[in-house]
């Protein structure tokens, strides 16, 4: 079955090939500002009335924009920290560049901090766009950042607990020659009652995700109990997480320290070019989606849509008539939003 009308892909950003590194070893090249002839309409002007085929999309473009919003304010606070450290290297240090620096830092530390609710819930930690899925925070955690370790280790019972964020104790049972697989089932199927889903990044280290929400509750109380070989079995063990993304940066600035502001400005680079390079992507890809919901104002998706499902159900002369239309049926009540956001992606 081939359907014509197709939709631009407007799924989650990620500019980076691979771990991009905090700290370049050279300031990026001044960017040049160009004027961009952008539709600047908002969303729901690109719509026409009775338009619910364009709804999804259109709720993407608003978390686009809100995205967007964000980052450009984040791209001015880091402009002005990255001046203010600049001239506080090309001139001798006085108190009064010092309190710039560290007021800048405050002011992109408090933005950093306000990420999710300044984007509308769009930008994880790692500022990557995600726009059909809740945020999630992604860590590791001390002791079990290793599958080898794991499988190392043989059997041991492992119990988790979290206070009052974790309504009974999680009970992880690791046993003798378990494949990688096993071990990632293992951890889901007990963690997940605290929403904490266990995977594999990039480069095949053990990580750990779950709801921004719910992990500001649960890391400042996870612990862990083992059996002596993991972890000690006398008492419960607090888990250090580490997370991945833009925590901030360090306002403890020594007085006389030109290395340490130098080590500062090359990691306000590396944030400004990942965070510039994101806008420009989420800017493509908005005129992408606001030029496909143009060409569908005039569009009658109606009157499409009939003559689409008039296609599959008529059954004149077909073999089958009616074990086909009830395959279509089934197929259609069992098709989920999330199989449809695949697909369209």
């Amino acid at each position: 079955m081939k359907i014509e009308k197709q939709l631009p892909a407007a799924t989650g950003l990620d500019p980076r090939p691979g771990a991009q590194p905090q700290v370049p070893m050279a300031p990026a090249k001044p960017r040049a500002s160009e004027p961009r002839q952008v539709d600047t309409r908002p969303a729901e002007k690109l719509l026409s009335s009775g338009s619910g085929f364009n709804i999804q999309l259109n709720q993407q473009l608003s978390s686009m924009q809100s995205a967007d919003r964000y980052l450009g304010e984040l791209s001015e606070q880091l402009s002005a920290l990255k001046l203010s450290i600049s001239r506080q290297l090309a001139s001798p240090q006085t108190p009064a560049e010092r309190e710039s620096i560290l007021r800048s830092l405050q002011q992109v530390n408090t933005l950093l901090e306000q990420r999710s609710k300044r984007s509308g819930n769009s930008l994880d930690a790692t500022l990557k766009v995600r726009l059909n899925e809740p945020l999630r925070s992604r860590f590791t955690l001390q002791g079990l950042d290793s599958v080898e370790k794991l499988q190392a280790s043989g059997r041991e019972t492992l119990i988790f607990t979290a206070g009052r964020a974790l309504p009974e104790p999680a009970v992880v049972v690791l046993d003798d020659d378990m494949g990688v697989e096993q071990i990632l089932r293992r951890f889901n199927s007990s963690l997940g009652i605290a929403g904490i889903r266990a995977e594999l990044d990039q480069d095949g280290a053990l990580q750990f995700s779950a709801p921004e929400q719910n992990w500001q509750q649960l890391k400042e109380q996870l612990k862990v109990r083992g059996e002596d070989k993991l972890f000690a079995k006398d008492g419960f063990t607090p888990l250090e997480s580490f997370e991945e993304g833009f925590t901030g940066f360090s306002e403890n600035l020594a007085k006389e320290s030109v290395r340490e502001l130098r080590q500062l400005l090359d990691s306000v680079v590396a944030a400004l070019d990942r965070v510039n390079t994101i806008r420009d992507q989420l800017n493509q890809r908005q005129d992408d989606v606001r030029d496909f919901l143009a060409r569908q104002e005039s569009a009658n998706e109606k009157q499409w849509a009939l003559q689409f499902a008039s296609s599959v159900f008529n059954t004149e002369g077909r073999q089958g008539k009616y074990s086909v239309t009830a395959q279509t049926v089934l197929a259609q009540a069992n098709l989920t939003r999330f199989a449809v956001v695949s697909l369209l992606s």
